[in-house]
């Protein structure tokens, strides 16, 4: 059974996501995301947002290897509990800029990675934080019509046989 491109692109996107959240729930000490809602005595919030979207996309990868009805709707519940996430944290985020700099400079620090100050100033404004939250509901958007234009393809598998 040959799988559309389209549903080979979103395999490859919720896959990417699990990884980057498992990633970020193993190793939660090295994200900016953490700092922020630990900044404001919310730490657990990290994890119950995060934990959700990685069961969300977690499950969204199953129904796309296994279609069935039920996985429409968890592919488009895994794309709005991103954008929530994305959204809550940059909301935090813009209330303690300083310091999410200073836990992202920390964080890139911990893992290797070089820290350009010039790209800091850049990066670290209100209107940039809300320029990439903006950008990221764009690509969450995209996803979601993309899910919208496959959805027989979680009708099942007679459906799915009758596309190719």
């Amino acid at each position: 059974m040959r799988r559309p491109r389209s549903i080979i692109l979103l395999i490859v996107w919720f896959l990417w996501a699990t990884g980057k959240d498992l990633d970020g729930l193993a190793r939660f000490g090295t994200t900016a995301d953490y700092y922020i809602f630990a900044s404001v005595g919310a730490a657990w919030a990290y994890f119950a947002f995060a934990g959700v979207v990685f069961l969300f996309n977690a499950a969204a990868v199953f129904y796309l290897f296994r279609p069935q009805l039920v996985g429409y709707g968890v592919l488009l519940g895994a794309l709005a509990a991103g954008i929530a996430q994305n959204l809550v944290t940059t909301l935090l985020a813009v209330r303690d800029i300083q310091g999410v700099r200073e836990a992202y400079e920390i964080g890139r620090e911990l893992r290797g990675l070089p820290v350009r100050q010039e790209a800091m100033d850049m990066i670290f404004k209100p209107s940039a934080l809300w320029l990439a939250a903006g950008l990221a509901v764009l690509v969450y958007v995209a996803l979601a019509l993309l899910v919208r234009r496959n959805r027989s393809h979680f009708v099942g598998p007679a459906a799915y046989a009758a596309e190719a």
